[in-house]
């Protein structure tokens, strides 16, 4: 066997032995997740001002903005639609930032409660000489062909303003990018699909500025017994239909988005709608819990489990419990 096979078995061996060191120290996350908004999330994306030389981009990353926010749980988009129906340019300065006034103006007229707005400022392109290796062994290129990286930057800002006040909330710089590297003699498909990629980081950023200012996430799941793991534990046998022999229903909460020291409780319900337990916690970021009932001088029927976060209600998951 040369030494190229047997440095590319051992780097396969190595690879393979990571993955399962990785497999065996993640803790699975419970079935189910919930998004709790500790205020309401109705937002609307106001046109992106655009003083760059590059003409569109203001409206891609509104664009792209958009369908980020269409796709996160617990925001919910006015329609863009209804909005431009509404609204008309003179109501936005040419920057695309809004003054407090035409803010609460917008939210009176939306009847949103969180207005995103923004601008870009530069779009920088970029189109450097490099080299791409083509093949290695024994760790080492041996045969390599001139290329081209292509690179696209967005600078700008991002603004989240209260609706009804016009007050800004959250204001956050835009410095994203993106780029691609093509052989020499190959196709570059243009700028444009840069600009795209480089919005979704811009559209990501504002999905993640939103959720952790504004929502809790915690993820839980019912189970007929559990294993404790390094930091969390591990449910076996996830099910909403016990028996009596199995002794105990057990509820895992992992929270994974929350303030420190909140007020969790959780609620036990009955087929009468009766309160059998109830227990009350103060849990932070990243911390994981167990919550069990006990069947015993239970009677059968439909159960339920609640759980409150804040004084919100995060979830509330039903179970039968059989003979």
């Amino acid at each position: 066997m040369d030494d190229d096979v047997m440095g590319i078995l051992i780097a396969v061996a190595l690879g393979i032995a990571l993955v399962v060191a990785i497999v065996l120290l993640m803790i699975p996350e419970p079935a189910e997740q919930a998004v709790i908004a500790t205020e309401r999330l109705d937002v609307a994306v106001l046109s992106f001002g655009n003083s760059s030389s590059w003409p569109g981009v203001g409206e891609t990353v509104r664009t792209r903005t958009e369908t980020r926010l269409v796709n996160t749980s617990g925001v919910t988009v006015f329609s863009r639609t209804r909005l431009d129906a509404l609204l008309t340019e003179q109501l936005l300065g040419a920057s695309g930032l809004i003054d407090p006034s035409t803010a609460a103006r917008i939210g009176r007229l939306t009847g949103v409660s969180k207005l995103v707005a923004g601008s870009v400022s530069g779009v920088e392109s970029t189109a450097d000489a490099v080299t791409i290796c083509e093949e290695w062994s024994g760790g080492s290129c041996v045969r390599s062909v001139p290329g081209t990286q292509y690179t696209i930057r967005l600078l700008g800002q991002v603004e989240v303003l209260d609706a009804a006040t016009g007050r800004i909330e959250q204001a956050r710089e835009v410095d994203s990018s993106a780029s691609t590297t093509v052989k020499e003699g190959g196709s570059f498909p243009g700028y444009e699909t840069l600009i795209v990629r480089a919005a979704d980081d811009v559209a990501s950023d504002v999905a993640s500025l939103l959720t952790s200012t504004y929502t809790r996430e915690l993820y839980y799941g019912l189970y007929r017994s559990v294993k404790p793991k390094r930091d969390g534990y591990v449910g076996e046998g996830e099910t909403s239909r016990f028996t009596t022999s199995d002794g105990e229903a057990s509820l895992i909460v992992h929270f994974t988005r929350v303030r420190e020291d909140e007020t969790f409780q959780v609620t036990w319900v009955d087929p009468a709608g009766n309160h059998v337990s109830t227990s009350d916690d103060l849990v932070s970021d990243g911390e994981w819990r167990v919550y069990r009932l006990d069947f015993a001088g239970l009677s059968t029927g439909r159960y339920a489990v609640r759980g409150t976060l804040g004084g919100v209600q995060a979830f509330e998951k039903s179970f039968l419990l059989k003979p």
